[in-house]
């Protein structure tokens, strides 16, 4: 038998124990629940364990191939990558069952810019070759079908991730077949967090010239002392319990049945549906199960801020229709008030908010659209707000009733001013965050 120990904030959370044919999973005593999957009182599918653990992995064999070459791990079996690995969430996983110490602040491995600058060539030189296939007619997959890997900042300085020292940054190196998608997701997530809807910060970064699109972690937060400590989220196959292979075919009315469970008010269900609503306001045909998130906090759980959000129909060839089908549409270009209203019907939710939610979603998008491609090449950007306009023909946009809440990306910048993209002496200036002016 093999084991896997499972820590959170260096305490126990639980043993994955692996026999010929099974995983079972095991929580110690005083234990607090690591999965809405896999509830303290038990229960659950003979495969759940498994699932839970595999989709805290790349669900392409040649991407994890990468992963465990890049981390040195022992091997691509589940375990070997997870053992001592930086994963989402606030879990850690051991071989050993002593808890990994924190990496003490003189110890870390430094990121030089070069040796960051050649994981990204290898990532996109691979692409070429390895882990796309140009013949195949697929969704546009991020998640499953494309490296990426993480860094630690700290004190102006980038380090690379391990167990003892959390990651506070994602890095997604370009797809070379998908020209501008670096751009158009940095694009995304900031009319994301325009449109009040919690997103992280994200962009656009270079080291020695080779560039990747950039995102600030949401399950880490930093300590007081600098310090950074992971925080708890799964993504919805996980909670859901099924195989990541079947992210694809999870329908929305399995993630509202299992955000009602975890909150018989509704209230995770309504804010789940924003999510949604931006997902296909935005025209994200690629925003299955595995691109929307829980997040465990000492006050419950709540639905993650967004990730992983862009407008994929920019490029002709990729599959329009939609993960989750909304009120029997397929299509964001077929979407009416009618179907989110059959939507709610269907799922014991109110039509009128629902329907509500949808159409000042829409609106939210149209309106923001300018301000966040303001820094994009014009074609660029006149391609991308054409495809928001195509998404959103036949939903009616309505103006809210109140002004957009602040995006959460501001409260990630205390003390600082945000100052949006714009033009200095004839030449783009980026957006960029600088101190406030001290009178």
């Amino acid at each position: 038998m093999e084991s896997l120990y499972v820590w959170m904030d260096g305490r126990p959370a639980g043993r994955f124990d692996r026999t010929d044919d099974m995983v079972v999973f095991e929580y110690p005593e005083n234990a607090v629940p690591i999965s809405l999957s896999l509830p303290l009182a038990g229960g659950w599918p003979r495969k759940t364990p498994i699932r839970f653990l595999d989709n805290l992995l790349p669900d392409n064999p040649v991407v994890r191939r990468v992963m465990a070459e890049e981390t040195n791990a022992a091997s691509t079996d589940t375990f070997d990558l997870l053992d001592g690995a930086d994963v989402s969430g606030g879990l850690v996983f051991t071989r050993s069952d002593t808890p990994p110490s924190p990496t003490e602040p003189e110890s870390p491995a430094l990121a030089l810019d070069e040796d960051i600058a050649g994981r990204i060539m290898r990532i996109k030189a691979g692409a070429a070759d390895s882990w796309w296939d140009p013949e195949v007619h697929a969704r546009f997959s991020l998640a499953g079908n494309q490296p990426k890997f993480s860094l630690a900042r700290m004190d102006g300085y980038w380090f690379w991730s391990s167990a003892g020292l959390p990651s506070t940054h994602i890095l997604k190196p370009g797809d070379p077949h998908r020209p501008g998608v670096e751009e158009n997701e940095a694009a995304s997530m900031g009319l994301s967090a325009l449109c009040g809807v919690p997103t992280p910060k994200a962009g656009v970064i270079g080291f020695e010239g080779q560039t990747s699109y950039i995102v600030e972690r949401f399950d880490r937060e930093r300590n007081a002392d600098g310090t950074v400590r992971r925080i708890h989220t799964e993504d919805m196959m996980q909670a859901i319990g099924d195989d990541s292979k079947h992210k694809y075919g999870v329908k929305a009315k399995q993630v509202i049945s299992v955000l009602r469970r975890a909150d018989p008010t509704d209230a995770l269900a309504y804010e789940w549906i924003r999510r949604l609503a931006l997902d296909t306001s935005i025209s994200n045909a690629d925003a299955h199960a595995k691109n929307y998130s829980v997040i465990f906090r000492p006050e419950g759980v709540g639905i993650a801020p967004m990730y992983d959000v862009l407008t994929t129909t920019y490029w002709p060839d990729v599959d329009r229709s939609l993960p989750m089908e909304i009120g029997g549409a397929r299509g964001a270009r077929q979407l009416t008030p009618h179907h989110w209203r059959r939507l709610a019907e269907d799922n014991g939710l109110d039509p009128d908010r629902v329907e509500e939610t949808a159409r000042t979603m829409a609106w939210l998008v149209l309106e923001h659209a300018d301000e966040a491609y303001r820094s994009l090449p014009p074609r660029m950007a006149g391609g991308l707000k054409r495809q928001l306009e195509l998404a959103n023909e036949h939903i009616e946009p309505i103006r809210p009733a109140t002004p957009s809440p602040t995006s959460k990306t501001k409260e990630c910048h205390e003390g600082m001013v945000h100052v949006v993209s714009h033009s200095r002496d004839g030449h783009a200036v980026h957006e960029y965050w600088r101190r406030k002016p001290t009178r």
